[in-house]
């Protein structure tokens, strides 16, 4: 009986352990594309068996080559020495372990823009593994092209924020890293016209930056774009009628296909390439395709403010739908009119708050928001941001609280000083900007309560980073951990407890990283840039994604600002193939152990 028990044991331990593989494939999916750079070896360090770890060693060499390691994720692996290695490792070029191995090494080096043209020669058509890698790997799911089909600027991090010249003088050791590479580049660009193109604008771009002190990174995003576009050239060459359906047919958490996922970033050349790799009589099936939320690729471009790239979509015979707004006129009931004060953006008051239509059409479409009395307190946490409130705190545990960097003097002293700040001129006032926004560490002491988020959101995001404000008039956005005037980042909300703030929005098109004290910078162009908002005490706003944004202080304000990502509660239901695969194991166990319970008992009783 004890046999029969532990037949069964086993038999269950398989398919659990075959349903849950398949299942943490499915979760990788998701999780991959937000894999920081700081990771450096992810992949590579998977690589340990016999004759794997030579391949790892090389990983390894051109890892510690990079004195920039965490910031910039530029390394120079031998190509040579990798596909070499691949090609002694085994004389199976199509089994499964071997083509784990491929795919192990294709996205370590992926999550490094400088070794894309190395991706290429792995895939290339000439070794025997590339078919079998279509067939057995992109075919059958195992990586989602959401993945590899997107370009994101933070494995370049130094040069979000400074020109070429700039970081030879804050980083000679990375600026040698970013030469390097851009050398690589102009040694390919004499065979390629378009990435010499391509190369020259980005170069150009670069000296206006620095004279202006803006950083503008479009030229930027478009070589990486066209770099990622002779990868994508290559996966469609050694993909098979089943792999390409695999691709254009695949879906992220928000129901978008890989043209939504372009067409968000403004990536003009891939969604060309994702059309043109739909037969002509399925294209318009395959534009017009509406994500969760009834949106098509066409229409997130335009969302985003990427009318060149609707523009390319409409050239091929697919415009956006553009019925959204007036389905969604209906669902939301915003209306900027709502608000008294000056709003160039949705406004909503708090009661018609709705936390699924709120994912829906402004999480996911990346469509800022304000939301009038979204500032929800119990009066005990809103004294703790009261002026007597912070100087309670300063006072009590003076020990504790540090100086505030951007003003090198303790909370007590800057209240005091905004104080007395507020009895000068205008022109005195000009010339005193130290506006306080201090990063609120896991381990944060006496503002620890200020890392709560609002309670509108609470329950339904990620923490990322929180952040403390407190300023006087026209004080505002700075350079303070590297944030200028105008700046962009994740998702974030911001909470103006009391006071009154001007801000100042760009969609992702006109995205842009400004070097300067927001007043400064204001007084310098000659007046406001982008879209404006003012935000009165208690109000929240929702900045999304990728949107270029900074604010101004009208009087003497207090906030917060929660960057995060949102939590998905449901992760979506196991696939069928591998629910199939779990049953197929464990009944194969189940016949296995009952013929062995049947021979011993045959041989014994």
């Amino acid at each position: 009986m004890s046999i029969i028990c532990l037949s069964i044991h086993l038999c269950l331990f398989c398919f659990r352990t075959c349903f849950h593989k398949g299942f943490r494939l499915s979760a990788s999916r998701r999780s991959l594309s937000s894999l920081s750079a700081s990771q450096g070896l992810e992949f590579a360090q998977e690589l340990v068996g016999d004759n794997e770890r030579q391949l790892l060693s090389e990983f390894r060499r051109c890892y510690r080559e990079n004195p920039y390691p965490e910031k910039l994720n530029l390394f120079f692996p031998n190509e040579e020495r990798i596909i070499s290695l691949l090609y002694a490792s085994t004389s199976s070029y199509t089994s499964s372990s071997f083509l784990s191995t491929v795919d192990r090494i294709f996205r370590q080096l992926h999550a490094w823009p400088s070794a894309w043209p190395l991706c290429r020669k792995l895939l290339s058509p000439e070794h025997p593994w590339s078919e079998a890698y279509s067939k057995q790997i992109i075919a059958e799911g195992f990586w989602s092209p959401f993945d590899f089909f997107t370009v994101d600027l933070s494995t370049l991090r130094p040069l979000q924020r400074y020109p070429l010249e700039e970081l030879r003088q804050q980083s000679s050791t990375g600026f040698r890293v970013v030469e390097r590479w851009l050398k690589k580049l102009e040694e390919e660009g004499e065979t390629d016209e378009k990435l010499q193109g391509f190369l020259k604008k980005f170069l150009e771009q670069d000296k206006i930056n620095s004279k202006e002190q803006v950083m503008r990174l479009r030229p930027l995003e478009d070589l990486l774009e066209y770099l990622l576009s002779t990868l994508v050239d290559r996966i469609f060459e050694i993909s098979d009628s089943d792999a390409m359906t695999a691709i254009v047919t695949a879906r992220d958490l928000r129901q978008r296909t890989i043209l939504h996922v372009a067409a968000e970033q403004g990536n003009s050349i891939l969604a060309e390439q994702f059309l043109q790799s739909v037969a002509e009589e399925n294209r318009k099936d395959f534009a017009t395709a509406k994500d969760a939320g009834g949106y098509s690729a066409g229409d997130l471009a335009l969302l985003a403010g990427y009318t060149s790239t609707a523009e390319k979509i409409q050239s091929l015979g697919v415009p956006p739908t553009v019925e959204w707004l007036k389905e969604y006129s209906k669902t939301s009931k915003t209306s900027t009119s709502q608000s008294s004060s000056l709003c160039e953006i949705d406004a909503i008051s708090v009661d018609q708050f709705d936390w699924t239509v709120f994912q829906t059409h402004y999480v996911a479409p990346r469509r800022p928001l304000l939301i009038k009395g979204g500032v929800k307190m119990s009066v005990s946490d809103r004294v703790k941001f009261t002026r007597d409130g912070l100087l309670q705190i300063a006072g009590t545990r003076p020990d504790d609280f540090r100086n505030v960097p951007a003003v090198e003097m303790p909370l007590q002293d800057y209240v005091n000083f905004l104080d007395q700040r507020d009895q000068e001129s205008d022109f005195e006032r000009s010339e005193k900007l130290s506006y306080i926004f201090e990063r609120l560490k896991d381990d944060e002491g006496p503002l620890s309560f200020a890392r709560s988020p609002p309670k509108l959101f609470k329950e339904h995001i990620k923490l990322r980073a929180a952040q403390f404000s407190l300023g006087g008039q026209l004080m505002g956005s700075t350079l303070a951990f590297q944030r200028g005037p105008l700046h962009y980042h994740v998702d974030a909300v911001n909470s103006l407890i009391y006071g009154r703030k001007l801000w100042f929005l760009k969609p992702p098109a006109e995205q842009e990283f400004r070097k300067t004290v927001v007043y400064e910078d204001l007084a310098k162009s000659g007046g406001p840039q982008g879209l404006r908002v003012i935000q009165e005490g208690g109000d929240l706003l929702y900045v999304p994604q990728d949107w270029a944004h900074g604010a101004l202080c009208l009087k003497q304000c207090i906030g917060l600002a929660h960057e995060f990502d949102v939590v998905f509660r449901d992760a979506g239901p196991v696939s069928v193939e591998t629910v199939n695969a779990g049953l197929g194991v464990a009944l194969a166990g189940i016949a296995f152990f009952s013929f062995g319970i049947i021979t011993w008992f045959v041989q014994h009783v």
